[in-house]
């Protein structure tokens, strides 16, 4: 069976002909976020060039996500994929009826899950322009009651802040939302790179409280998140967190010591060939 595997980013596409669970073509294009219609048809027009009779399509995309019709209910930072039936939309373009799709998180969780061998459960969070994550149990994506589980983005939000609705990690603690939030306080930083090495100079005071926050926050997700799911392994990828491996590593020795009552000693590595794994994922659910 020839799969399609395409996994749409904030940044990037991906997409790639797998056959046998073998990633036989690939290719990268950057995410047009005001004109879905432009990247669909140019992955269109390059598969047809591939000559692959194409037998079923798996994509990951931005949620929150209606599982049952397919739609992105809304993604921030793709505002012309918002309320779009992502599902349909390809059927139709493709003119296949065996397409799945399912949240980023999740099918990077599953792919994470597939080159590991013989894993009771994989908890997968990625910190990167988002912040998002997905839960295999037994080699299945939990998804909750109506699809929305581990759609983390609003998860310790702030009741009292101006919008408690976008208060929570992602829009404290993500890649872009860092540098608009050190921006806030009066620190001016073009990139997450530059506020990481504000941070590792320990020079500004400002800089250091705010990191300081960041930090505490991930142990309290982390943290949480082990106590209600209770994972044979926690793997952490995405831009941000592979690019600053010290500090996430701060982060899970804190964690450690957090949770030891619960008896086990998690688990904690990075993301592995994150960018092939989340493809053959597509083509797993």
């Amino acid at each position: 069976m020839n799969k399609l595997a395409i996994d749409i980013g904030g940044t990037s596409i991906r997409f790639a002909l797998v056959v046998n669970n073998q990633i036989i073509k690939k290719e990268v294009i950057d995410t047009d976020p005001q004109d879905r219609k432009k990247n669909l048809d140019y992955i269109k027009k390059t598969v047809d060039s591939w000559n692959s009779k194409i037998d079923y399509i798996g994509v990951c995309c931005p949620g929150p996500l209606d599982l049952k019709t397919g739609t992105i209910l809304i993604t921030y930072n793709l505002p012309d994929w918002s309320g779009k039936c992502i599902l349909q939309e390809i059927k139709d373009l493709f003119n296949v009826s065996n397409v799945k799709i399912n949240n980023d998180g999740n099918v990077a969780a599953l792919g994470q899950y597939i080159v590991r061998k013989d894993l009771h459960s994989l908890l997968y969070f990625t910190i990167s322009t988002g912040i998002g994550a997905g839960f295999i149990h037994e080699g299945k994506i939990f998804e909750g009651y109506n699809g929305t589980a581990l759609e983390i983005a609003n998860a310790l939000p702030n009741w009292n802040s101006e919008d408690p609705s976008r208060s929570g990690i992602e829009f404290q603690a993500s890649g872009k939302n860092i540098c608009i939030q050190l921006n806030k306080l009066g620190v001016e930083v073009k990139d997450t790179k530059e506020a990481f090495e504000l941070y590792n100079s320990k020079e500004n005071e400002i800089v250091n409280k705010f990191f300081e926050e960041i930090e505490n926050k991930l142990i309290n997700l982390i943290s949480t998140s082990i106590y209600f799911l209770n994972p044979e392994m926690i793997v952490l990828g995405g831009s941000v967190a592979m690019k600053n491996q010290e500090f996430i590593k701060e982060v899970f020795n804190k964690v450690k010591q957090t949770t030891k009552d619960t008896n086990y000693d998690v688990k904690f590595e990075f993301a592995q060939d994150l960018d092939d794994s989340t493809l053959l994922g597509c083509c797993q659910m």
